[in-house]
Formats: structure tokens, C-alpha cells, sequence
């Protein structure tokens, strides 16, 4: 199944413009099999950045993005038991999350890992790090440059 970003998710207002979502990962995350639900926390002012953590003092926490508009032509194929696994029956169940990492040395300079996106079902809340299986397309540090330079 192709999978495209669409409408925001249903959920509970915290304060002001910043939401929050608990979402369910069953099996854990890569490299973190033990966690098995974190929040999805965003504020208007700060998107297209949000925050994906574990809701504990101390907790793991990444910086997720929604791909739109932000990396061009972004496919993400799944294979048919995630979509099974998610209870996903159309496109317009799922929101695709990349994982970001900034650099110390250069703060101008994220990457995004393209190939191991987090998909969640819009619906149920049900999440899981998927390898896409077109992944040779992409790379797992897909380099955005916010430098400005040359603009």
C-alpha cells in the first residue's frame, strides 16, 4: 500500500496551541523493544517539528516531522501485513512520521531518516516503525539543509 500524508489527528488540547496524542507502539520501537506507548506532542507555533516521547520523567523522546511539503516526492510503501498489523483500510487512516536528528556541530544541518518512518493509524492510535519497502529510494539520513545558504 502507498501511504500519503493527510488531515490532523484527532485529539485533546493541552494548553494554547500545543496537542497531545498517546500513542500505542505494540511492538516497541527499533532498538527499544520494551517501549510500548509514547505521546505525540506538537505546538502550532513549532511545526513542521514535533516531539515523540515516552511519558516519564527522563523518558526517550525524538524529534518527528511529517514529511509533506517538506521532502519532495516522499513515497512510503508498506507491506500488506503492517497494514494488516495497523488496521489501516485506507490512506487516509495513516500519519507517517520520520525521525529527525540534529547534528551538534552543525545546528543548520538535520537529518531525517526516509526509511524508517513511524505509521500510525489515525483512527486507533496503533503505531509502528516500519522498514518501507521501497527503501532504496531513500536514504536514512536524508540531509535538510536550513542554512539559507545560496538563497
Amino acid at each position: 500500500m502507498v501511504l500519503k500524508i493527510g488531515q490532523e489527528l484527532q485529539g485533546q488540547e493541552i494548553a494554547g496551541t500545543e496537542h497531545k496524542h498517546h500513542l500505542s507502539f505494540p511492538q516497541g520501537l527499533f532498538g527499544f523493544p520494551e517501549i510500548r506507548s509514547m505521546d505525540l506532542v506538537y505546538d502550532q507555533d513549532e511545526l513542521p517539528f514535533m516531539w515523540l516521547r515516552e511519558d516519564k520523567n527522563d523518558g526517550l523522546a525524538f524529534i518527528v516531522i511529517e514529511p509533506v511539503g517538506i521532502i519532495p516526492d516522499y513515497s512510503v510503501e508498506i507491506s500488506d501485513g503492517d497494514v494488516d498489523f495497523l488496521g489501516i483500510t485506507g490512506e487516509g487512516d495513516t500519519m507517517i512520521l520520520n525521525i529527525v536528528t540534529l547534528p551538534a556541530a552543525d545546528s543548520s544541518k538535520i537529518s531525517i531518516n526516509l526509511v524508517g518512518p513511524v505509521i500510525v493509524n489515525r483512527k486507533n492510535l496503533v503505531s509502528k516503525q516500519c522498514i518501507i519497502n521501497n527503501h532504496e529510494k531513500y536514504s536514512a539520513r536524508y540531509i535538510l539543509d536550513l542554512s539559507n545558504e545560496g538563497s
